[in-house]
């Protein structure tokens, strides 16, 4: 229910599209499986991170991409609970954005950097109800574009 002295302006953020949404998983290879034979989705980008033990995968959905985590530790999610981890959104300037977000009661997670393997800026800010938002800007291109180093293992 929304109060009636509520301002409902928006705020002065942005948000040029959706770019992904990441789920966490136990097991990447059995997921990618899954993802693939069963959804028809396509691979698009697979990377790991033998430091941490990490891999990822990003799965073509529509416009959308799919961001399968795997990280080490990772226990079976609750039934209804899922994996979901983070929503990932493209704006103009990653840094006003997470300055603007934790101005508004967000706290940042990650603070901005940049991301060679997507060329991009990115942050995480946790909103003041617990979910993670990945805010990205693109530096080089208005639009996602895979690098052509794919199979490098450098982590996200």
């Amino acid at each position: 229910m929304i109060k009636e002295d509520t301002d409902l302006t928006p705020p002065p953020i942005d948000i040029l599209r959706m770019d992904h949404i990441g789920v966490m998983v136990r097991d990447i290879d059995e997921a990618v499986a899954w993802y693939t034979t069963t959804l028809g989705l396509a691979v698009i980008d697979r990377w790991a991170e033998p430091e941490s033990q990490m891999a990822w995968a990003h799965l073509q959905a529509g416009t959308t991409r799919l961001e399968l985590v795997q990280r080490p530790g990772l226990l079976s999610a609750p039934a209804g609970i899922g994996g979901l981890h983070h929503l990932a959104l493209v704006v103009a300037d990653c840094a006003a954005t997470t300055d603007a977000l934790a101005g508004a009661g967000g706290e940042v997670v990650r603070d901005p950097s940049y991301f060679d393997r997507h060329d991009m800026d990115w942050s995480f800010v946790r909103d003041p109800f617990g979910n993670i938002l990945e805010i990205v800007s693109y530096r080089g291109a208005t639009d996602h574009e895979l690098p052509e180093h794919q199979g490098s293992a450098s982590g996200h």
